[in-house]
């Protein structure tokens, strides 16, 4: 079934390097020292969004071409996350990553009145959402997802967002290593099927640790 939401755009290293002026090399090293932003596919490849890159050549001096500028423009206007309620400015928010848009549905359901909730399908769309919405403190993570294993996404996810509490909801649980939940990366394991009182009761006790408050 064709997913009705928008995928985020990428450019490649050499498409990058071309619009920077600059070879694959010397945009690799931008990217390998953090300069600038980059998603890495499982194979180990370099992705980078339009936004990004403009950003860049705009604080480096470079000039930037005016169809890089609509090319970000129209991707940060088609995957702009909207929250699933109406929730205040200033409410705790809560990221569902999950392939299966049931299962996000049953959780945005159980969790929409008392918390600002977010969706994402792939692990790297939840990491660009993670990049745009600060007010997001819990994440709910599924394990086997295309494009990107939820274990990956976990990694990458501790790297942007280190306070970020994780619980990774999911049936095969034995994927998990041990050292991840006990250094504190997973704060939770729910095994699916989950029940509806299971998953508000910790979703807010992960809110009480941090300290929050669920409404503003």
């Amino acid at each position: 079934m064709k997913s009705d939401i928008p995928q985020p755009l990428f450019l490649s290293v050499p498409d990058a390097a071309k619009l920077c002026g600059v070879s694959r090399n010397t945009l690799y090293t931008w990217v390998r020292k953090g300069k600038l932003s980059a998603y890495q596919t499982p194979g180990r490849t370099n992705l980078i969004r339009p936004s990004d890159l403009v950003k860049f050549m705009q604080e480096s001096g470079l000039f930037v071409p005016s169809a890089l500028e609509e090319m970000a423009q129209r991707d940060e206007a088609n995957n702009q996350p909207v929250p699933s309620n109406t929730a205040k400015e200033g409410e705790v928010g809560v990221l569902v990553v999950d392939d299966d848009p049931s299962s996000r549905s049953v959780v945005v359901r159980a969790l929409n009145e008392t918390y600002k909730m977010f969706q994402a399908q792939t692990g790297y769309e939840a990491l660009h959402i993670l990049t745009l919405r600060k007010e997001i403190k819990v994440v709910l993570l599924d394990l086997r997802m295309p494009g990107q294993h939820g274990l990956a996404t976990l990694k990458e996810l501790k790297e942007l967002r280190p306070d970020t509490r994780v619980v990774i909801v999911t049936g095969y649980a034995g994927e998990i290593p041990e050292e991840l939940i006990a250094g504190g990366a997973v704060a939770r394991v729910l095994e699916k099927p989950i029940t509806v009182a299971m998953l508000r009761q910790e979703v807010a006790d992960l809110i009480k640790e941090q300290g929050l408050t669920s409404v503003a």
